[in-house]
């Protein structure tokens, strides 16, 4: 009978797959702070740092006057030809999305903990007259 060689653990059984998310989680909180002021970018990003209204137009803003944070919420910008004239269309990222994350993130979205409240209250009441000490 010939010997198998034994192929590396790596290889096999998603270790790698778990070094790459281990990996990921420790950019992820190592970047944690710089995470957070994108998403709150994102999320305070409005329709107006991309879009002036002028004469009953709209008209799309130069890049260099967009603030970096509306740019990056950008999902898409459309302009379909019309027989009345060009259709503009922007579309910005979800920001309910981006607000559930940051609520999620700062703990609101978790229940109350309980461990600090009594589980139990006792209240004993004395009648003027009754013998028992307090």
């Amino acid at each position: 009978m010939s010997k198998r060689a034994v192929p590396p653990v790596g290889k096999f059984g998603g270790v790698g797959d778990i070094q790459k998310r281990l990996r990921g989680s420790e950019m992820i909180y190592d970047n944690r702070d710089n995470i957070a002021q994108a998403l709150l970018g994102l999320f305070a990003a409005n329709i107006t740092d991309v879009l002036d209204w002028k004469d009953g137009q709209v008209l799309v803003k130069d890049a260099k006057d967009i603030p970096d944070h509306a740019l990056a919420a950008i999902r898409k910008i459309k302009v379909t030809p019309t027989a009345a004239g060009d259709q503009l269309e922007v579309e910005l990222i979800d920001k309910i999305r981006v607000g559930q994350l940051l609520a999620k993130s700062a703990g609101l979205l978790d229940p109350a903990k309980t461990e600090d409240k009594p589980a139990v209250l006792d209240i004993q009441m004395v009648m003027p007259g009754d013998d028992k000490d307090v």
